[in-house]
């Protein structure tokens, strides 16, 4: 008897150890880790912003953009830990810190973001010296009457030809280059949008999407490019939702093998009890379907929604979570289960951190998730900590 209630009592504990030394969430029993950071940098919120994509993953390794004082910092994981790859670092000494990714065999095209700045640069992986070089940086051509800029994406579409996509004053505007390093003049998409409204650009089969958000009229928009078509020939803006105060500037998207997309936004309600983020799916005719979630609580406080999956397979959803009441952060990763009537959202694990300070600003990959390989999420602190966590280890 007195067996049986040490096995009770230890059943806890032993649930604890295989989500990796944490603990129980009292309000949800969800496992909760705090983690130790694996890069540092003198620069806040290294792993800014929400739609953008820094790390990924090939034959050579594990990769990941982060922002720095002087200029954006190339890492890659080695044995040891992360580590500065210094030759493609110093390189981009004084270029725009805040980066989006897009990888694609040996070379990688990633766009810089500054306040009226926008720069390609493109790296190209050495099989000699088994590191990455840097080859070259082009800058956007930007409007001189720019005032701002808040983030970039960039894609590359079935021809071979790169888009950016950037808010820059109250418009929407794209680049166009049909070799990663020529850039035509901008073309404007929307011209209506709130100076707090950003976008994102996708590539889908055949096509590229993107996608804004505009808090003036309460809506998600959407034009599509149908790839070899002409810069300016783009598809008569798209309403995705409008009203009930559903746009807000948080947009991160992942598309499936069979070429739907998932885009996960949040919206500006802000009341108690009801959904704070929209998650909308888009089939392969361009219908979409806006899917509500994620309850806001008295004290809590979610943001910045990113969604990435497992190719052919799972469906992850990250977020940060500000608890008002002792102003800590965590990150909650959540798993997305498509059932018959709807869709089911599923919190796996609350990922912490020891500092008193804002965390958040989780960062992915823009590729899914390989089945056998590392499924690696990122966040920084506002003092220059950043953080990864393996999806693996939630098997």
């Amino acid at each position: 008897m007195k067996l049986n209630k040490i096995l009770l009592l230890l059943l806890p504990l032993f649930c604890l150890l295989i989500y990796g030394y944490g603990t129980l969430s009292q309000k949800t029993n969800t496992p909760e880790l705090y983690l130790d950071p694996i890069f540092k940098v003198n620069y806040g919120d290294a792993t800014a912003d929400k739609p953008q994509s820094k790390s990924w993953t090939n034959d050579h390794g594990q990769w990941l953009v982060v922002g720095d004082e002087d200029g954006p910092k190339l890492l890659k994981k080695e044995g040891s830990g992360w580590t500065s790859q210094d030759v493609v670092n110093r390189a981009w000494h004084s270029l725009p810190s805040r980066a989006d990714v897009w990888s694609k065999g040996d070379e990688a095209h990633i766009v810089l973001v500054g306040e009226c700045a926008l720069n390609v640069v493109q790296i190209t992986y050495s099989h000699h010296s088994k590191q990455y070089e840097h080859q070259r940086k082009s800058y956007l051509p930007i409007p001189q009457d720019c005032l701002s800029i808040e983030t970039a994406t960039i894609t590359q579409d079935s021809k071979n030809e790169y888009w950016v996509c950037a808010d820059m004053n109250e418009k929407i505007m794209v680049w166009h280059s049909s070799n990663g390093r020529d850039w035509s003049n901008p073309f404007t998409l929307a011209d209506d949008i709130n100076k707090d409204d950003i976008s994102l650009i996708v590539r889908l089969k055949d096509q590229v999407s993107v996608i804004w958000s505009n808090q003036d009229t309460q809506s998600i928009n959407e034009r599509i490019h149908y790839d070899g078509g002409a810069l300016n020939d783009w598809s008569e803006p798209i309403i995705v939702q409008q009203g009930d105060n559903n746009a807000d500037d948080h947009l991160n998207a992942t598309v499936f093998e069979n070429g739907e997309m998932a885009l996960v936004t949040k919206n500006s309600v802000d009341k108690i009890n009801q959904p704070q983020f929209v998650m909308r799916v888009r089939d392969l005719r361009g219908k979409w379907t806006n899917v509500p979630y994620e309850n806001l609580k008295s004290g809590l406080s979610p943001s910045r929604p990113i969604i990435n999956h497992v190719e052919s397979g799972k469906i992850f959803e990250i977020h940060s979570v500000k608890n008002k009441v002792n102003n800590r952060y965590y990150i909650s990763v959540n798993e997305i289960v498509k059932q018959k009537d709807g869709w089911e959202f599923k919190e796996l694990v609350q990922l912490k951190t020891k500092i008193n300070g804002k965390n958040g600003d989780a960062t992915s990959s823009k590729a899914s998730f390989l089945p056998n390989g590392p499924k690696l999420i990122f966040f920084s602190d506002d003092l220059g900590n950043v953080y990864s966590f393996d999806l693996d280890t939630l098997k």
